[in-house]
């Protein structure tokens, strides 16, 4: 088993990478990374039953932010245009293109493609069914597709 040492090395970039993606406030993300955290250490009792360790910090990430988010009156966490990972590429043609994609199905996007996490990782992470993630990852890379193809202007968010 990993320590907590350990374990904040390993996924300390991944949370911030992930906290990035979806806020644009520097101070809220390292509130927010330090709750991650704290969450993370008081419950290592729980990590043998992890399968795993990823998707579980980054589901105590998002309960942290969407908690962060409701206590100042935010209702949805929204998609900041500008802020998209930078290590997920510098290529603006894709970041035009996430942007088409509303913040659900961004993030499944980046959950699939830029961390590698499986449906079921990811459909714990943001709360919904599997299916849901499935039908959602396939109605994006679609749009994606058409977009990329020049088949599709979009004025707005899809979805």
């Amino acid at each position: 088993m990993m320590s907590f040492d350990e374990i904040y090395e390993a996924y300390l970039d991944t949370v911030y990478s992930f906290l990035k993606f979806k806020l644009n406030d520097e101070s809220l993300i390292e509130e927010i990374l330090q709750e991650t955290f704290l969450a993370v250490y008081r419950g290592l009792d729980r990590l043998a039953d992890v399968k795993s360790i990823k998707a579980w910090i980054l589901t105590i990430a998002h309960h942290k932010m969407v908690d962060q988010l409701r206590s100042v009156k935010f209702d949805e966490v929204e998609l900041d245009q500008n802020m998209l990972v930078e290590d997920f590429s510098t290529d603006l043609t894709l970041k035009e293109a996430l942007n088409q994609l509303d913040p659900t199905a961004s993030t499944i996007i980046y959950g699939l493609y830029v961390e590698q996490l499986t449906y079921q990782e990811l459909a714990e992470i943001i709360g919904i069914p599997v299916g849901t993630v499935k039908s959602r990852a396939y109605t994006a890379r679609a749009k994606l597709r058409d977009w990329f193809k020049g088949g599709v202007k979009h004025e707005s968010r899809l979805l």
